[in-house]
């Protein structure tokens, strides 16, 4: 069976310019009544199931999806959700008008091993007062 070049052209590249993670998650947002296994949501977006698992992973830490036994549904805090769109958001306008970040896997490397091991202070339920003194910072409020 023949396919029109078009069509041919969307399917190699799973039709979209979307990352696995922005698919990922317009995937469950479009079908947020269902949970679905990792493979199935591979099938649904065109990619490996192996990197689907990772980006779940990923998305999991973030709050942006759940996971129960072998199911997966996107968050059902639509603030963190909406936050999460506005970054991106933001990060693709800073992309178009300055050209990328990141422009190498060495840059990539790097900006990886620099992320922090635990929440900042600013996103986390503890005291900030204590966490600043703990952490021999500074922030400026005498009183």
């Amino acid at each position: 069976m023949t396919m029109d070049i078009e069509e041919f052209e969307r399917v190699e590249d799973g039709g979209s310019d979307l990352s696995t993670s922005e698919a990922i998650v317009k995937f469950l947002l479009e079908n947020s009544e269902q949970a679905w296994k990792r493979g199935e949501i591979a099938e649904k977006i065109n990619r490996d199931p192996n990197t689907v698992g990772t980006n779940l992973s990923r998305l999991k830490e973030r709050g942006l999806v759940r996971h129960r036994k072998n199911h997966w549904a996107i968050t059902d805090n639509h603030h963190q959700l909406v936050e999460a769109v506005r970054f991106s958001n933001t990060l693709s306008t800073l992309n178009e008008t300055v050209g990328p970040l990141i422009e190498s896997e060495e840059e990539a490397k790097a900006w990886s091993n620099a992320q922090p091991e635990r929440t900042h202070r600013s996103v986390s339920d503890g005291d900030e007062a204590a966490e600043t003194i703990e952490n021999g910072v500074d922030n400026g409020d005498d009183e």
